[in-house]
């Protein structure tokens, strides 16, 4: 049976030629182009996505993943697409033969499988392909932001209710002499001047982020100031004194004995009590400094310094790794009422250095050291200075930036203790973390427009979905040309194809590609479109080659007839005329003149032809009847007569127009005219096995 390659069953016909399979492979190009420009907006808007910061694969990096799954995905469309080139190039042949009038060169010696050419520019595809295939996608530790946080605040501007303890003040001062001593930094929620309101962390915090905070904050300013006025004066006694004020009037005088301490060196700070608040905790102070040179000279130095307090509303950005403040932004005032800056303090600041007397000896214990103790850290920072403690002496203002920075550390640490009180709230924060993201990556890293290689890939990915499409139609449509009664790629089929070929006895197997080509030069080729066979169509010198199959059959060109038929005749029988059947086989050479008729089955009288033709219709051929007509001394005439397939006389319903239609009601008449009846096909080609093959055992049923 003779079928087109496209009705072959899905195990026959490669899995990359079917429609459903074809349909796929493109629906898949374009979801590939789709999803990337959705992945590209959402990679835009949300900054890539998310990947686990605990990898569950503990022997797999990563980025081995992010490059084995493009590569894989990249991988199964490049095998799909070989599969599909290679049946498309072993079908070539057929097409190029269907076509018709190929040379030898052109469709039977043509390699278009294995062609070196073919190889080397799969090979270069194939390669570069794959190897810009992995930075399609990229992992990268890159900022970012997640907002609507709600955690819990635990402090609340107020006044501690053991600030005459003094404790917060001793801590805060020795955290500073400590800070000097050993470099330390500003602890948890101190950052410069800023005491903020504490807070709990998220429990689900990362360590290389940042959280930003929606707070309270107690500003502290020391307000130091170098004197206007300076003396040292050194009576004859053994004690000195520092006389000093500032640009505002005040005016601070310290008596010291300078043979009080074997290092020759003294500093404390002291309140000044003509100037601002009578309660000496928050009036203003002066740090006093004295050292004597390398001569002997005694000399000594001032600061000033009145320090203020403000509440604010912040936003402050706290280092998740190590829980300390990187940067407060003031929003407005804190007008939430409290007793900082309402009463009793009515926004009045400690100085923290000087407190009203008790007549506990642990508190003026801690009072007196919690002067010493900033004042000395103060002194020796000036002492670790790179110019050394001389210079700072020498500069008239070479105090003041020292003690700025130590007694506002000593104010912010002072201020996060007596200014808060516990009280739990809820505020919002934002977290901005180095997050490790999945991000499309630049196909060239010197295209600035992150957005343009994605567009690009989509587009590509789309064109080569409509290229899929279109060629799968384009090369639908040439298959439609010949008939494969089998996939090609077998020996078997392939010597099926040419089997009763008649340039086939010119080739011998040793024959090399050249000899080949020299003996069937000059010879054109085609598939037979009715059984599919290679036949040669013209022998080089314009004369039509016939193959042996061809002249079994007499299935070869339109001139010939019908090979294998079932014919109708008058036969006499003791001077009397009967109709019988038989079947005729017909065929005839190019070079002949004539044809060559065989009976292959005698004529039967005892089977009428009506009751043959419809058994034959019952074996679902296309038949008709061919009415063969001569007059005594005229030339043959030939009508075709349809045959109606209900079992009607075919004469009966096309009656024939020539002269002789009176004679044929009596067939036994004696002189009548020669009349032929001949049932043949009207098909394009032979559907039938059993009249092609010519089995009696399948046609004397049939007839009977």
């Amino acid at each position: 049976m003779i079928l087109n390659l496209d009705v072959l069953t899905d195990v026959q016909k490669p899995i990359t030629l079917r429609s459903w399979a074809v349909a796929l492979i493109v629906l898949t190009l374009f979801s590939l182009a789709i999803s990337i420009e959705a992945c590209l907006r959402i990679s835009n808007e949300l900054g890539g996505f998310p990947i686990p910061s605990h990898f569950y694969f503990t022997t797999i990096s990563p980025r081995f993943l992010t490059a084995f799954f493009p590569t894989l995905l990249v991988a199964g469309l490049l095998i799909i697409w070989q599969s599909t080139d290679r049946s498309y190039r072993e079908l070539q042949p057929y097409v190029v033969l269907s076509r018709g009038n190929a040379t030898a060169a052109e469709g039977l010696l043509t390699n278009y499988v294995s062609s070196l050419e073919h190889v080397w520019g799969d090979y270069q595809r194939d390669e570069i392909s794959t190897l810009f295939n992995p930075a399609i996608l990229r992992d990268d530790t890159i900022p970012r932001t997640v907002k609507g946080i709600s955690i819990q605040s635990t402090k609340a501007i107020g006044l501690a209710p053991d600030v005459a303890e003094l404790n917060a003040f001793l801590a805060a001062a020795g955290f500073a002499e400590a800070a000097v001593f050993h470099n330390l930094s500003d602890p948890p929620f101190i950052f410069g001047s800023w005491s903020l309101a504490e807070f709990l962390f998220p429990p689900d915090s990362v360590l290389n982020g940042t959280l930003s905070v929606n707070t309270t904050a107690i500003k502290s300013t020391a307000n130091c100031e170098a004197p206007q006025t300076f003396a040292l004066t050194t009576p004859g006694t053994s004690n000195f004194t520092i006389d000093a004020s500032n640009s505002a009037g005040c005016s601070g005088s310290v008596t010291f004995d300078p043979e009080a301490t074997s290092t020759s060196t003294q500093y404390g700070a002291t309140a000044i009590a003509n100037c601002g608040s009578d309660d000496v905790q928050y009036q203003p102070v002066m740090f006093w400094f004295f050292h004597r040179q390398d001569d002997g000279t005694p000399q000594g130095a001032s600061v000033f310094c009145n320090p203020t307090i403000e509440t604010f509303n912040v936003i402050a950005e706290v280092d998740l790794n190590n829980g300390l403040p990187i940067g407060v932004t003031a929003v407005d005032e804190a007008t939430t009422p409290n007793n900082v800056t309402g009463d009793p303090l009515n926004g009045q600041a400690f100085n923290s250095l000087k407190f009203r007397p008790s007549n506990d000896t642990f508190v003026q214990a801690r009072a007196i050291s919690i002067g010493a103790s900033v004042s000395g850290a103060i002194f020796r920072f000036a002492s670790q200075s790179p110019n050394g403690l001389q210079l700072v002496f020498d500069d008239p203002t070479g105090f003041l930036a020292i003690t700025t920075q130590v007694f506002t550390q000593h104010l912010s640490l002072s201020a996060k203790s007596i200014y808060f009180v516990n009280a739990s709230s809820n505020v919002v924060a934002s977290m901005t973390c180095l997050a490790t993201r999945l991000l499309i990556e630049r196909v060239f890293s010197y295209l600035t427009a992150g957005a343009i290689p994605a567009h690009i890939l989509a587009g590509a990915l789309t064109l080569i979905g409509f290229s899929a499409l279109l060629l799968h139609l384009v090369h639908l449509r040439q298959r439609r040309r010949f008939f494969l009664a089998a996939s090609p790629g077998s020996i078997a089929h392939t010597l099926s194809l040419a089997a009763h070929a008649q340039f086939a006895h010119r080739l011998y197997p040793y024959d090399d590609d050249d000899e080949i080509l020299r003996k069937l030069a000059g010879m054109r080729f085609g598939l037979d479109p009715r059984t599919g066979a290679i036949v040669a169509d013209s022998d080089g010198n314009g004369e039509k080659v016939v193959t042996p199959m061809e002249l079994e059959t007499g299935m070869y060109g339109a001139d010939s007839s019908p090979g294998t038929t079932v014919v109708g005749k008058d036969v006499e029988e003791g001077g009397a005329y009967k109709f019988a059947f038989g079947v005729e086989n017909e065929s005839r050479l190019p070079s002949e003149q004539g044809s060559t008729k065989q009976l292959l089955l005698p004529y039967r009288e005892d089977v009428s032809w009506s009751t043959y033709l419809n058994g034959s219709q019952r074996a679902s051929g296309q038949f008709g009847v061919n009415l063969e007509t001569r007059l005594p001394g005229q030339e043959r005439t030939t009508q075709l007569l349809p045959y109606p397939g209900d079992g009607a006389n075919p004469l009966e319903r096309h009656p024939p127009t020539t002269e002789f239609l009176p004679y044929l009601g009596d067939l036994s008449s004696p002189g009548r005219p020669h009349v032929d009846l001949t049932l043949f096909l009207l098909s394009a080609f032979c559907p039938i096995p059993e009249i092609s093959s010519i089995r009696e055992d399948l046609l004397l049923p049939l007839a009977g």
